[in-house]
């Protein structure tokens, strides 16, 4: 319907005030529609604005009966994980088979722009509201937080992407955006995180666990930076943000499992993530039902989905790394004889309904800073420096350490191959290869591994502008190949 498509280009800013991240700091009442122009002009509904763009990144990451999330694209793309049953188009990332028509590719634009037009919203009317300063600077700040990792998700998905860094008010003004060049796109991420880490605090009460901190724009930065190859810009960040967490009282956590426990959500390794809550309101993650290979994995509520299922490879993997001495594996991994599959137990949880579980989706968490933190040093030429940062990870894991005469090839090596076991299923591995420039080289290696004729190139690190956003807006291009 043209309505949809309105909706799906941004053109409308449709403000529906959906439960948002998660816990006690979201409002879980039920909302209504608002018209904008006529509310956003006190404090009490700019920071129900804040909430919503909060709310938004449930529909990025993964939300029942909406999109299904990030992982399509960075793990089932990627040497970690197929998808036994499609999913609705889950499978055409497997194969790269994606064409344009992809529903996931539609819905995944859509949930970007919903963030970045609710973030867009508050940064635009808050300013002129008469409230709290510090309160204004601190919300301000988080929008620009969450906007910036936003189009961080869609610059990695698509290279050049529409930039709007402005409240859009009629559907002219949407049909003036086009896309723009990737080299931008990350110029407005670099500053907005620039702008967010110096207003941010480094914690919250309990109450407000979830919000974005200074730690999280520090951390989100460098990883941009690291993508962006300034080795450099990201070594001096991860530096300042490796001081300031290394003054809090916990590090690592132990086990690697506890990392993972519904019961131990925002624990002191991670540093952002997008946040759920079961119980019906609108608010659960679907991921233990996504993934189990079984419903007795999901204590017999709703269905099995396996729309996401750990290969063979990443097992072998692990057992290259020695399965017994390697704590993550059993932590990470489980195989279901009955289907005679892998399966992730990272997202386990028994849920109040199908799709309606508590597992958050960890976006950042201190082991990933350590370890970006060895591959910067390495690429830097310190490769003894660089042995600390992935020796902890390692430690962690029950691994020995690597020894003081690796050279800075095999270092990266290791590297590499520590992100995957260590951030399984996470979210990180296809953006990883890509980032290193191995994705071509590593993917092709595992098709003809497992005797698959499919084969990538140059147009394949990107995926296809949804073909509903070119019709709908003539002047968006298709990326080439597509």
């Amino acid at each position: 319907m043209r309505s949809t498509k309105v909706a799906i280009l941004l053109l409308l800013v449709q403000w529906i005030f959906l439960p948002a991240c998660k816990k006690s700091f979201i409002d879980i009442s039920d909302p209504t529609r608002i018209v904008t122009s006529d509310y956003y002009k006190d404090s009490t509904s700019i920071a129900a604005a804040v909430i919503a763009a909060y709310s938004s990144l449930q529909d990025i990451y993964g939300k029942s009966g909406g999109n299904r999330g990030i992982w399509p694209f960075a793990e089932v793309a990627s040497d970690n994980s197929t998808s036994v049953v499609d999913g609705v188009g889950v499978g055409d990332f497997e194969n790269f088979g994606i064409t344009s028509a992809n529903a996931i590719l539609q819905s995944q634009w859509t949930a970007t722009y919903k963030c970045v037009a609710r973030c867009n919203l508050v940064l635009a009317r808050a300013p002129a509201v008469n409230m709290n300063a510090a309160v204004k600077a601190r919300y301000l700040a988080e929008m620009k937080f969450l906007r910036a990792l936003a189009y961080f998700n869609a610059v990695r998905i698509w290279g050049d992407f529409p930039l709007v860094t402005k409240e859009i008010e009629t559907v002219q003004d949407a049909y003036t955006y086009g896309r723009t060049p990737a080299d931008s796109v990350y110029k407005q991420i670099v500053q907005d995180l620039t702008d967010a880490e110096g207003v941010l605090p480094v914690s919250y009460a309990t109450a407000d666990l979830g919000r974005a901190t200074q730690e999280a724009a520090k951390g989100l930065l460098s990883k941009v930076y690291l993508t962006l190859k300034e080795y450099d810009l990201a070594g001096a960040k991860l530096q300042e943000f490796i001081t300031l967490f290394d003054n809090k009282p916990c590090k690592l956590l132990t086990p690697y499992s506890s990392i993972f426990l519904t019961s131990n959500e925002m624990n002191a390794e991670i540093i952002f993530a997008v946040r759920y809550t079961k119980g019906g309101y609108g608010t659960g993650s679907p991921f233990t039902n996504y993934f189990a290979a079984s419903s007795s994995l999901t204590g017999g509520i709703g269905n099995a989905g396996q729309y996401n299922t750990i290969t063979p490879d990443l097992y072998s993997a692990f057992v290259a790394n020695d399965t017994l001495k390697d704590k993550r594996y059993a932590a990470s991994m489980g195989y279901f004889v009955g289907v005679k599959e892998y399966y992730t137990k990272k997202y386990t949880d028994v849920p109040a309904s199908d799709g309606d579980a508590d597992c958050d989706w960890i976006v950042l968490r201190y082991a990933d800073v350590l370890l970006m933190n060895a591959e910067v040093l390495n690429e830097q030429g310190n490769t003894g420096a660089a042995l600390p940062y992935i020796n902890r990870v390692r430690e962690r894991a029950g691994l020995a350490d690597l020894p003081g005469t690796v050279t800075q090839d095999s270092l990266r090596v290791a590297i590499g191959n520590e992100r995957r076991l260590e951030l399984n299923m996470e979210g990180h591995r296809w953006f990883d290869l890509v980032r290193t420039g191995q994705a071509i080289t590593v993917m092709n290696n595992y098709f003809a591994k497992y005797g698959s004729a499919v084969r990538i190139d140059n147009h394949d690190l990107i995926f296809p502008v949804p073909i509903s956003e070119i019709n709908t807006n003539p002047i968006l291009t298709q990326n080439t190949g597509f």
